[in-house]
C-alpha cells in the first residue's frame, strides 16, 4: 500500500559507535520537526539488522565503527533495498572513503563531523523532500 509520509513522521536509522553522537542527532532533528521514529545502531551489524526490522526512511551511518564499518554496512543494506536513502557522515580525514561511497552509489549524501546543525537538517530534508510516497509494510 502506498502512502504520503511527511517529513515529520519519517522513521530515521542513527548509527554511531558514540552514543552522544546518536543523541545528539536525534535531538537536532527532533528540535526541527524531522522524523517521528528513531532507530539506533552503534556499529554496522546492529545498523543491517535495525534496517531490516524497521524500514527507515533515512539512514545517517557514521563510517568508521567497529564490528562491521559504514561502508561495508551500506553495501549490505543496499544489496537488500536498492531504494535505501543512507547519508554517511565522517570527519575531514575520510574524504577519499566518504568520495567513494558517494560515487559507488551506497550514499545518497554525507555530513562531515564535528555536525554542523544546519547541515544534518539539510542533508535528511534533502533526502525526504517534502513529501514522499512510501510502502507501508505491517
Amino acid at each position: 500500500m502506498l502512502k504520503l509520509v511527511t517529513i515529520r513522521f519519517s522513521k530515521i536509522l542513527i548509527v554511531d559507535d558514540t552514543e552522544i553522537f546518536r543523541e545528539k542527532t536525534k535531538k537536532i532533528l527532533g528540535d526541527a520537526k524531522i522524523g517521528s521514529k528513531y532507530y539506533f545502531a552503534k556499529d554496522g551489524k546492529e545498523a543491517i539488522s535495525q534496517y531490516i526490522a524497521h524500514r527507515p526512511h533515512v539512514v545517517i551511518m557514521d563510517i568508521v565503527m567497529p564490528n562491521l564499518d559504514g561502508v561495508k554496512a551500506s553495501q549490505a543494506i543496499i544489496k537488500f533495498d536498492p531504494n535505501a536513502k543512507i547519508i554517511v557522515v565522517s570527519t575531514k580525514d575520510n574524504q577519499e572513503t566518504i568520495n567513494a561511497v558517494i560515487k559507488s552509489g551506497f550514499a545518497k549524501d554525507y555530513v562531515f563531523k564535528p555536525c554542523d546543525t544546519s547541515a544534518i537538517i539539510m542533508a535528511v530534508s534533502k533526502i525526504l523532500s517534502v513529501k514522499k510516497k512510501v510502502e507501508i509494510t505491517t
